[in-house]
């Protein structure tokens, strides 16, 4: 009898042991810090600018004249050769077509006086729609990074073209808008294709390649950290411990970023480190 008494005791003992020791590490799971990783891989990278434009004539022709129009032998949506007759003047002006294009705006009539100077509008605009070109704005940061004979990938719709920066202005000019001023500096892009099914007047998509680099490291943009001081670094995982790298970084790209120094391929880096984290931390994979 008294040894069953032992073995009763002996057995509530382990029950009790056991219950603690779930507890235990119950608590130990809810404490443990998990995160998630990515390989650092080798790959290419483009930094791209991407912003809109406008589509434009190459050339336009924009007649000023005055006094009383005698003639006007060309209507909007006509095709004119260089040397074609736009319009007259009673005193005998006549202005022509300096090339081959299409006349965009008639802004006088026959027998009626020429005022568009006055409301600071030409008489008779002709654009050269056959050829037609890219004007862009560009912010301070990003005109330090456009310069001519850069790539550009163009979309209108569906529709794709490839076009080249053909042309930077030398100095900015500030525009006044309802927000207050606002300065840019302009530039021209050149297609370098033919352009069927564009509409001078409308936007543009504009992808401009700034810089590339082929066979570097690439991180995820999310993995990134900066000190104090803006130092890049990153978490580096390696299978049970995290450890701080201080890091040099490149061009960036979308959600990518290259990476100069610091890393190497295959290495595990943290994605999304929140300020929990600290250098020499046991953490685990999450499932």
């Amino acid at each position: 009898m008294k040894g069953k008494k032992w073995i009763a005791l002996l057995v509530f003992l382990a029950f009790v042991g056991f219950i603690g020791m779930s507890i235990y590490n119950s608590q130990r799971d809810d404490d443990t810090v998990t995160v998630r990783t990515a390989e650092v891989s080798e790959d290419s990278i483009t930094e791209i600018i991407v912003t809109t434009g406008m589509i434009e004539p190459s050339q336009t022709q924009e007649v000023m004249g005055q006094g009383i129009v005698t003639e006007v032998p060309v209507s909007v949506g006509d095709t004119v050769e260089e040397g074609d007759t736009l319009v007259t003047y009673i005193d005998g002006t006549s202005f022509s077509a300096n090339f081959s294009g299409t006349v965009t705006e008639v802004n006088v009539t026959e027998e009626e006086p020429d005022t568009n100077a006055q409301q600071g509008q030409a008489a008779i605009v002709v654009s050269d729609l056959s050829n037609l070109q890219v004007s862009i704005e560009l912010s301070r940061s990003d005109a330090s990074q456009v310069d001519v004979d850069q790539d550009v990938l163009l979309s209108y719709g569906d529709m794709e073209y490839e076009g080249t920066v053909s042309q930077k202005d030398p100095v900015a000019t500030q525009q006044q808008t309802q927000f207050g001023s606002n300065t840019t500096l302009g530039a021209t892009i050149s297609f370098d294709e033919n352009t069927d099914g564009l509409i001078a007047g409308f936007e543009i998509d504009v992808d401009i390649k700034v810089d590339e680099s082929e066979n570097t490291l690439v991180i995820p943009i999310e993995s990134l950290n900066h000190d104090e001081e803006n130092n890049p670094y990153v978490f580096v995982f390696d299978g049970t411990h995290i450890n701080q790298v201080n890091i040099e970084t490149g061009i960036q790209a979308d959600s990518r970023i290259e990476v100069i120094d610091g890393l190497s391929a295959g290495d595990q880096v943290v994605l999304s480190p929140d300020q929990s984290l600290e250098d020499g931390m046991e953490v685990e994979l999450e499932d």
